[in-house]
């Protein structure tokens, strides 16, 4: 299987794991999830994504001024290669999943459990803490200390999610963000013909 074939497939399976693991929370918890789609929340969702896109350059700017941090080799080691693989269509495709499917389980089921049990900063504390986990799961020794930054990125959804009222806004900044990086990050590691 070539790689590329293999990372839509990974993609495919791991967001349905946790589309299913949302559904299972919401039949155990009782309660349904209100995502709420609307063109005023995907626009909403959609210009919520450009703070992660300057966060997304500044980040990648300092990597490269500092070729052995910790985030230079995960750019180099897992987000490029990832990027390169992914053909245009593809990427619309791989940000759609990830982007509805996370929030659909960190934004929606999980987050209605945790705001019924404990309130608004437990829920956005616990629920960014267990996105950025799941992020590196398999791979928490060697790149586990950028949990603090997709920690802070899941806060920011979680803002959007509750500003907005709809999880929808936070899908859609979500999706956005992942096809827009991926695209920049293509076109500004570009192979030499």
């Amino acid at each position: 299987m070539s790689t590329r074939r293999a990372i839509i497939a990974a993609a495919f399976v791991t967001e349905a794991v946790l589309v299913a693991v949302s559904l299972a929370i919401s039949v155990l918890y009782g309660g349904a999830i209100q995502i709420g789609p609307s063109v005023e929340a995907a626009l909403i969702g959609a210009f919520a994504a450009f703070p992660l896109l300057v966060l997304n350059h500044l980040l990648r700017r300092r990597s490269l001024q500092r070729p052995a941090s910790l985030l230079a080799k995960f750019s180099r080691e897992v987000i490029i290669p990832l990027c390169r693989e992914l053909a245009p269509g593809w990427a619309l495709v791989v940000a759609l999943l990830s982007g509805g499917c996370e929030e659909l389980l960190f934004r929606g089921a999980l987050n209605s459990v945790c705001l019924d049990l404990m309130g608004q900063v437990p829920a956005a504390l616990i629920t960014s803490v267990l996105f950025a986990y799941v992020h590196f799961i398999g791979s928490m020794r060697r790149y586990g200390g950028l949990v603090p930054l997709y920690t802070a990125v899941g806060l920011y959804l979680w803002a959007v999610c509750a500003c907005s009222g709809s999880l929808f806004a936070a899908m859609a900044a979500h999706a956005t963000y992942n096809f827009l990086a991926i695209l920049l990050i293509r076109r500004s590691t570009a192979l030499p013909s």
